[in-house]
């Protein structure tokens, strides 16, 4: 499983949160695991749906930055490749019983889509399946070229806590006639929202040290969520 995708959204106009919630797990939820049930050379690998708590969001336009509005929910679909992922997209059984449920939940006038590729740095040996999770994303000032910036991240993993019991770095892949909305996301696992929290306001310090102050990343670009996650399908071990 070499391609990621985060799907980065907010639930469709006029419906409550806990409408949206439901919708997203019972209904389009369920139908992804027919799809992976019935036709899994096609169908993703790993399905993972993450429900936000608490974020930081950009102050940037609204009309011109998708980031730039409150998120509901992070989708994380797993796949071998782009031709992989192309193909899941164009069955029949994504045409017919997915693609049209999706306007029944998400606003798709400014969802994000964001395929990566994942660094662990952590594995961790004991995460929970429905446990907390902090994503913190990155964007790159214009001209940084992408060596700079993965020895400056990468540096800053000597000061990830022992207590974070797993931690990936998700490094945005660009796709074309796409805006570049993030260059990198770090996703880590912990033990509770308290924690999340904790990690946010250390990590952000750190990003700035390590990425800000030495003028690598845009410090309008950054976004933050805290997330409990729900692995639907764990894919193979």
């Amino acid at each position: 499983m070499n391609l990621k995708l985060n799907i980065i959204g907010r639930r469709r106009p006029g419906t409550t949160l806990a409408e949206h919630r439901r919708h997203i797990r019972q209904v389009h939820g369920e139908a992804v695991l027919e799809y992976i049930e019935l036709d899994p050379s096609n169908a993703p690998q790993r399905y993972v749906q993450n429900l936000v708590t608490d974020q930081s969001y950009r102050s940037t336009p609204v009309g011109t930055d998708p980031l730039a509005l409150n998120r509901d929910f992070v989708t994380q679909l797993w796949f071998d490749d782009f031709e992989a992922l192309g193909r899941s997209r164009s069955t029949p059984f994504y045409r017919e019983h997915l693609m049209d449920d999706e306007d029944n939940f998400v606003d798709q006038t400014n969802v994000a889509f964001l395929p990566c590729v994942e660094h662990v740095v952590k594995a961790g040996q004991s995460v929970p399946g429905d446990g907390w999770k902090l994503l913190v994303g990155t964007k790159l000032i214009d001209g940084v070229s992408a060596e700079d910036f993965q020895a400056a991240w990468s540096s800053a993993e000597d000061q990830v806590p022992s207590t974070v019991l797993r931690y990936v770095r998700n490094t945005i892949l660009p796709v074309p006639d796409q805006p570049r909305l993030l260059d990198g996301i770090d996703e880590f696992w912990v033990s509770d929202q308290a924690e999340a929290h904790d990690l946010l306001a250390a990590w952000t310090a750190t990003l700035s040290e390590r990425l800000l102050v030495s003028g690598l990343s845009d410090p309008d670009g950054t976004i933050s969520l805290i997330v409990q996650e729900d692995v639907i399908h764990s894919g193979p071990t």
